[in-house]
């Protein structure tokens, strides 16, 4: 407890409560000190894995979401004045319409009607 009597405690805890809280990992076994960078790596690391197993499937937009997404896409980009941004959506353009192309005419019955 030595090292924490600088630390303010909480009003909502009686000081034999925050000794309490503050001793229940006094049992627990460690091999060797953890620095800050050490503990910040190890807390980042457990976080990034939790978050990869949490991750859902992302469902595939349809070629009518993905054309709502570049007519959204160039608004912005024409509203902001930034075209630096035209070549990355003119990209996506070329991949969109080049999929969109693929898909409109997957039939011979289909071409034709």
């Amino acid at each position: 407890m030595d090292d924490f009597h600088d630390v303010a405690i909480n009003s909502a805890l009686s000081r034999e409560e925050f000794e309490a809280m503050v001793e229940q990992d006094s049992g627990l076994e460690t091999n060797g000190e953890m620095s800050n960078t050490d503990l910040l790596r190890e807390v980042n690391s457990t976080s990034l894995a939790i978050d990869e197993e949490d991750d859902i499937a992302a469902v595939p937009l349809s070629i009518e979401q993905k054309m709502e997404m570049l007519n959204c896409m160039r608004h912005f980009i024409e509203e902001k004045g930034m075209e630096s941004a035209m070549p990355t959506l003119r990209a996506f353009e070329k991949t969109i319409f080049s999929e969109a192309a693929k898909t409109r005419h997957t039939t011979l019955d289909s071409f034709f009607k």
